[in-house]
């Protein structure tokens, strides 16, 4: 009868320890919203890209900054600068569409403010800059 009980408590301990996690285990480093990103990335256009970004509003299908202050730029523009992978592509969301597919995408950010002026006046509207996937 000793030796059930011997046996019973070996048993029990067993199963407690085997069902505890491990400390070895690690989490994978990207979580699943992540990852459903990146894999679905392409399904969204560009232009939708960039209207989710806060801050940002369409005029006539064209992305604008939405500021407090009702500045104009001296050089007529009402566009934010648009900037891919640290090169200045200019003011016009037309010609940084044709450079950049759905795909390529890697982050979006929107700089306005004091961090936009190291672009100088062209960045007075705001800066959207786009790094892409090399």
């Amino acid at each position: 009868m000793r030796k059930n009980h011997v046996i019973f408590l070996t048993l029990a301990v067993l199963f407690f320890c085997a069902c505890t996690a491990s400390k070895n285990y690690k989490a994978p480093d990207t979580s699943l919203q992540e990852e459903l990103d990146q894999k679905n990335r392409g399904n969204v256009p560009l232009l939708v890209q960039i209207r989710q970004k806060p801050g940002v509003i369409l005029k006539n299908g064209v992305p604008f900054i939405q500021k407090a202050d009702n500045s104009i730029s001296p050089n007529g523009s009402q566009e934010p600068l648009y900037v891919l992978d640290d090169l200045i592509v200019g003011n016009s969301f037309a010609s940084i569409e044709d450079l950049v597919t759905n795909f390529m995408v890697k982050k979006i950010e929107i700089i306005t403010g004091p961090e936009a002026a190291f672009y100088g006046t062209r960045g007075s509207q705001g800066v959207i800059k786009i790094e892409t996937h090399k």
